[in-house]
């Protein structure tokens, strides 16, 4: 026990610490003549001209003034002195409530999620009737007294029209449950959403029994971290939708305090709905047993993923060069998917003797074709792209100058197969390098091309 808790609150005694923070600590405390001990909330600071101080001062003036609000933690008693000193200190007293995530211990998830929407409605009420925004949303800060669920602490709220306390650079609300906007620019960010956010972050870490949120955004269907694979269910994954939306990072795409709190009263009514088909425990077992594989199919997943951002950069590299043959006729069909010469060319190139399992292809040609019979010389320009199941990512290049379905060629130019991992630097690099090389012999293919493009074909 601490010289504090020794020595004493003004007409308080000090029991147990129930909780502290950077800014106040929490006792278990009793004075002459009370019959019930309270939580007692002490700050640390007696400067009143501190940010700590004057938010300790307006949550003390918010819980006086909306005293007749359910859904909040009550104040019971508070004591502002003119001149705070640490032997004078500043303290309110709330009744001793039990933390939510104590409250919820072993409980099934539709008391969960009764609980996250009686919080959701307490919230939404604040800011519809008062304008008030929490800032401050964690399991750490809602209780439950008497059988009902209850908000507290708030000592980060933002109240319209009153003096701004919260400097940008300064996170404001509990780490791990912070959207992105209140860390980046707290003093001007909307907080209604940032609450949103926040409660979704509780909302999972409540049904899951978990001690943490996972960081950033959570969408629904995230193998591993599914509401249903912590506690199977079978309408989790209706929650695990409703996290995804109040966890994303833009704040305009969450929903508002209002349809959180509807949408978690209606889930009640799904999950008393019949059960057709419930394979929730069963799900569990199965991803246990598949865990391997399916993590496999994830990476390939992530692979393909990485692949087309990779087309799309080599699309970027190749566009100039698609630009000068539609300057050099302007009837080039620029990357056609369909040309019989490229596609014999790459089943040439499969058929050779490649064995690695191929999970996703792609392929274009550039074509530069005036004429249209079986002897007239064309310019084919041709891209593929090779996706392999363990992330290797290969390239091929090359230039055809002939006749367009005639044997023999006037130039031709193949690059050598070029591959690195899906994704990385080196990939970035091989597009540069290969896009570069493909260029200069792009040029030795057009001046032959025009070479041997007869001047009167076509004519009459």
């Amino acid at each position: 026990m601490n010289d504090l808790s020794r020595q004493g609150v003004g007409p308080w005694t000090l029991g147990e610490r129930l909780g502290h923070g950077g800014n106040a600590n929490v006792w278990r405390a009793t004075r002459p003549g009370g019959e019930t001990a309270v939580a007692l909330k002490v700050i640390n600071t007696t400067k009143v001209e501190r940010e700590p101080y004057q938010r300790f001062v307006r949550e003390i003036e918010f819980l006086r003034g909306h005293q007749d609000v359910p859904g909040l933690l009550p104040l019971l008693d508070a004591y502002l002195p003119d001149q705070p000193s640490k032997a004078d200190q500043p303290w309110l007293a709330m009744p001793i409530a039990v933390p939510i995530a104590k409250a919820l211990e072993g409980r099934p998830l539709t008391d969960v999620v009764t609980a996250v929407a009686v919080i959701a409605d307490t919230l939404a009420r604040l800011q519809r009737d008062f304008g008030i925004g929490h800032r401050d949303i964690k399991p750490g800060n809602l209780y439950e007294l008497d059988g009902v669920w209850l908000t507290g602490d708030f000592g980060l709220i933002a109240v319209p029209d009153a003096k701004s306390l919260t400097m940008d650079g300064r996170q404001v609300g509990p780490a791990h449950y912070t959207a992105y906007e209140m860390i980046l620019s707290p003093a001007t960010a909307d907080p209604h959403p940032a609450d949103v956010y926040s409660l979704g972050k509780t909302l999972w870490v409540l049904a899951t029994g978990q001690a943490f949120p996972p960081e950033g955004h959570q969408p629904a269907g995230t193998r591993g971290f599914g509401i249903g694979d912590f506690r199977p269910h079978p309408r989790a994954d209706s929650l695990d939708q409703e996290v995804d939306l109040m966890t994303r990072l833009h704040p305009g795409e969450r929903p508002s305090k209002e349809q959180i709190a509807r949408d978690l009263a209606l889930w009640q009514d799904l999950a008393a709905g019949p059960v057709v088909f419930d394979v929730s425990a069963a799900r569990a077992q199965l991803h246990e047993k598949l865990r391997s594989s399916m993590a496999e199919q994830d990476m390939q997943e992530q692979y393909k993923v990485l692949a087309q951002a990779a087309i799309r950069r080599l699309q970027q590299l190749t566009a100039p060069l698609n630009e000068g043959l539609k300057s050099l006729y302007p009837r080039t069909k620029v990357d056609s998917i369909s040309d019989e010469m490229t596609q014999n060319l790459l089943r040439t190139l499969v058929h050779a003797g490649f064995t690695r399992d191929i999970i996703f292809r792609w392929q274009r040609c550039t074509l530069v074709a005036p004429f249209e019979h079986p002897g007239a010389v064309a310019l084919r320009m041709s891209r593929s792209v090779e996706l392999f199941s363990d992330g290797g990512f290969l390239l091929r290049l090359w230039i055809f100058v002939g006749p367009q379905k005639v044997m023999g060629s006037f130039f031709n130019w193949q690059s050598p197969d070029m591959s690195a991992p899906v994704g990385s630097v080196e990939m970035e690099k091989m597009l540069h390098d290969g896009i570069a090389e493909l260029s200069q012999n792009l040029n030795q293919g057009v001046d032959v091309f025009v070479e041997h493009l007869p001047a009167d074909e076509g004519s009459g």
